[in-house]
């Protein structure tokens, strides 16, 4: 594991000395970052919306510096950024890295309902973006998606000039709820099913299994979610039909107060990437973030500087 890594331990040691003042911080400063469905470190927006619009933050800023085995760390330009609106909603989230011949810029957009659904994800592709819309019952569930092919020849990434956008795809959803289990149907776009998710709870209510069945080939996808006493996921797993090995696992860990610290991921029964999250002593906030691909130790650390506020000009 990466701890025992004599290069990440001595980073670890330099960035991390914020992290143990923590235990003078109480317990309302604590979950930044929101991971009751493990879904940290994904697309999908992981920030604790409530925490954010009570703290007014307006952007989190951080900066790469890289490491590969044997080398020093070198600090760059390149930037990983987070904009929230006055709700406490991710709004954009981009980041900077070398390209073949300029500085390449990925950048997601997200739009929500009055009560905090995503209704657009947008994501940046090459000249334009792919975008997403998500249309919703009254229970709040999702019955519709429609995948859009974005067309912007000015390349104006982080704020798009759309041209034209195409229907690329549909995809309809149906729903059932019964004796605690909760299936969802998916049509494709000519109307024909081809997925049943089935959700399962614990007798505590906690998402204790999902199966992902394709109606069409018969294949499955099952997935585990296992707690700790405190009621924070501690793994996520994902298996392929009869297979005993999870092709792709996701392990976390906490602090005393529920704050993300670790995430270890795994493919194929393989250990791939570790995600270690540093806090700031004095606001709770983002100090680091720093990441290490296993099969070669190459290391790279996100370092925040202090956030922009929606009230501090």
């Amino acid at each position: 594991m990466l701890r025992n890594s004599r290069h990440f331990c001595a980073m670890f040691l330099k960035y991390s000395f914020f992290l143990f003042s923590l235990l003078n911080v109480f317990q309302s400063s604590a979950q930044l970052i929101e991971n009751t469905k493990g879904v940290a470190f994904t697309d999908i927006p992981f920030f604790n919306t409530q925490f954010v619009k009570r703290s007014k933050i307006k952007e989190i800023h951080g900066k790469f510096t890289f490491k590969k085995q044997g080398d020093i760390m070198r600090e760059s330009d390149y930037v990983y950024v987070f904009n929230f609106d006055t709700l406490g909603n991710l709004v954009r989230h981009y980041q900077t890295s070398r390209g073949d011949q300029v500085t390449d810029t990925n950048v997601r957009f997200y739009d929500y309902t009055t009560d905090g659904r995503i209704v657009r994800k947008r994501i940046s592709q090459k000249r334009g973006f792919l975008s997403t819309y998500y249309t919703y019952n009254s229970e709040g569930q999702i019955v519709k998606e429609e995948v859009y092919r974005d067309i912007d020849t000015m390349n104006s990434i982080l704020k798009p000039a759309i041209e034209r956008s195409l229907l690329w795809n549909t995809e309809t959803m149906e729903y059932q709820l019964y004796q605690g289990q909760y299936k969802k149907k998916v049509f494709n776009s000519y109307g024909n099913q081809y997925l049943e998710v089935t959700k399962y709870k614990d007798s505590l209510g906690y998402l204790a299994r999902e199966e992902e069945l394709f109606t069409i080939t018969g294949n499955r996808l099952t997935t585990k979610y296992s707690y700790s006493d405190k009621g924070l996921i501690e793994k996520v797993s994902v298996y392929k039909n009869t297979d005993s090995v999870p092709t792709s696992e996701s392990r976390y860990t906490y602090d005393i107060f529920g704050n993300l610290q670790s995430k270890l991921v795994y493919k194929d029964g393989v250990f791939v990437t570790e995600y270690q999250i540093v806090y700031s002593g004095v606001t709770g906030l983002l100090y680091s973030i720093i990441m290490r691909e296993v099969s070669n130790n190459f290391i790279s650390i996100i370092r925040f500087s202090e956030p922009k506020f929606w009230d501090k000009p």
